[in-house]
């Protein structure tokens, strides 16, 4: 049994938020099982109808999808709170319940049956120094005003391939599914210890994913530009432009983003096939 939850922070997408009548029915049911809600801070104007107090309870839940999700996990993170995903959205693979399931997961977790894991973060630095993390991911996108890129990969500091093409996508095993496996990447399980990296459109047809273990570094550096520079994302959340000759190196961060999940919800494999579709004859 973890501790009893007595305090929650909701935090709703501004960009995509959930309906009124949803939002009304959380509060409802908090109120019943005795659980005050916070609003987070990036959602203080969207709820301001709803009369909610600005805070940090000792759980921070996301009310939308997985654009929400990480958004929310990406707010939270260095707060030391976990992070219960409701997914009010289409596909919801990062959520920890779905929104029918709202009511049974908000009762879990005022009776301190629930467990937290750990999802492993990506560090992304610049050559300047500067540093980013990320849950699910790090692409690297010809903008509209830019050519083709041209950019070499290294691991560690030794050199794999030299690629032409539209872009490039470092990510995590949770990320595997996301825009990675949009690229024509493969499926990781979420506890294996590695990177993915997946090339956008490469122009070398025997160029393909590589799986790096994740206590080695990945680095790419951009090469000849014909153009505007690649735009770098994190998460989906552009970053900036990088420079020719400009290195990013990615790595595993230190640090994890803390979810809540459920012992009586569907497992990793259940929710893959569920979500992807693959209980269904092609």
């Amino acid at each position: 049994m973890s501790e009893t939850i007595r305090s929650v922070s909701l935090y709703v997408d501004r960009f995509n938020p959930p309906y009124a009548g949803l939002i009304s029915n959380l509060l409802a049911m908090s109120a019943e099982l005795g659980i005050d809600v916070f609003a987070s801070e990036p959602s203080l104007e969207h709820l301001a109808t709803f009369d909610l107090t600005e805070g940090d309870g000792q759980v921070a839940v996301v009310l939308g999808g997985d654009g929400s999700i990480l958004r929310g996990m990406d707010h939270f993170l260095g707060k030391g709170i976990p992070l219960l995903g409701i997914n009010a959205g289409h596909l919801g693979f990062l959520a920890s319940t779905e929104k029918e399931g709202m009511h049974h997961a908000l009762t879990l977790l005022a009776s301190g049956d629930y467990s937290v894991d750990s999802l492993p973060l990506l560090l992304g630095e610049y050559s300047s120094g500067k540093r980013l993390r990320a849950v699910n991911d790090f692409s690297f996108n010809r903008s509209m005003m830019g050519g083709i890129l041209h950019f070499e990969i290294f691991v560690e500091n030794t050199g794999v391939a030299a690629v032409a093409g539209d872009g490039l996508v470092v990510s995590t095993p949770m990320g595997s599914t996301a825009y990675a496996l949009s690229c024509g990447g493969p499926i990781l399980a979420p506890g294996l210890p590695a990177m993915l990296v997946v090339p956008i459109c490469a122009h070398s047809l025997s160029l393909r994913p590589l799986v790096v273990p994740d206590d080695l570094s990945v680095s790419v550096r951009i090469g000849e530009l014909r153009g505007t520079g690649p735009v770098l994302s994190a998460d989906g959340r552009p970053s900036g432009t990088l420079r020719e000759n400009e290195t990013f190196r990615i790595s595993r961060d230190e640090g994890a983003c803390s979810v809540v999940r459920f012992a009586d919800q569907p497992g990793y494999y259940h929710k893959l096939g569920q979500k992807l579709g693959w209980g269904s004859r092609g």
